[in-house]
């Protein structure tokens, strides 16, 4: 089993202050992706969109974050260095029509394209959009993947509003359990351990 983490970059700050105020819904981990290696993470949760100036953005859900492309490209350079292989499951973070534009997945196609030709070692999967739920990239690796997060696994709306107490509550026994699929996704992976 490969553990992986959910909304892997969602540690990072919020670009508006007005996320500020939600950013507890949309906040997944605590922990750099550095750290999160270092915590025996090997597949990494990475949600992309693009702004109006189609320049690349780690987003979830309304909450943007303050980084940009060469920020994700030294991350993804020093994934890449490590001596066991990492996983990346890329998702196209549009979650309405309006989003959803043909401009849009061409810039999710080409940034895939840019990744993989860049970082060659690390193995992207997955491709799909939040809108519809359907590939806007198609991978040739296609990993059976157990979501074990707050948003997935509680019909409660305070589990699904605060991450961070459906980890605490139950992250130790989800990694105890573990899983039979290729990986497990979690929120808070320093919470359990």
């Amino acid at each position: 089993m490969i553990l992986g983490s959910h909304n892997s970059w969602s540690y990072l700050p919020v670009k508006k202050w007005w996320m500020k105020l939600i950013s507890f819904t949309a906040k997944c981990q605590d922990l750099s992706i550095k750290q999160q290696y270092y915590n025996k993470v090997r597949c990494f949760d990475l949600r992309i969109k693009f702004d109006e100036k189609g320049n690349l953005c780690i987003a979830h859900g309304l909450i943007v974050y303050k980084y940009n492309e060469t920020d994700l490209y030294k991350d993804l350079e020093w994934l890449n260095m490590q001596h066991q292989q990492v996983y990346i499951r890329v998702l196209h973070e549009v979650r309405n029509k309006k989003e959803y534009t043909e401009k849009s997945v061409e810039n999710f196609v080409n940034a895939i394209n840019i990744m993989q030709y860049n970082f060659p070692r690390l193995k992207f999967w997955c491709g799909k959009n939040l809108y519809n739920w359907k590939n806007d990239y198609e991978f040739s690796y296609k990993p059976s993947c157990e979501e074990k997060y707050s948003s997935v696994c509680s019909p409660k709306i305070i589990d699904d509003w605060y991450p961070r107490y459906f980890a605490k509550k139950n992250n130790k026994e989800i990694l105890n359990k573990g899983t039979d699929k290729d990986i497990l996704l979690i929120d808070f992976i320093n919470y359990g351990h």
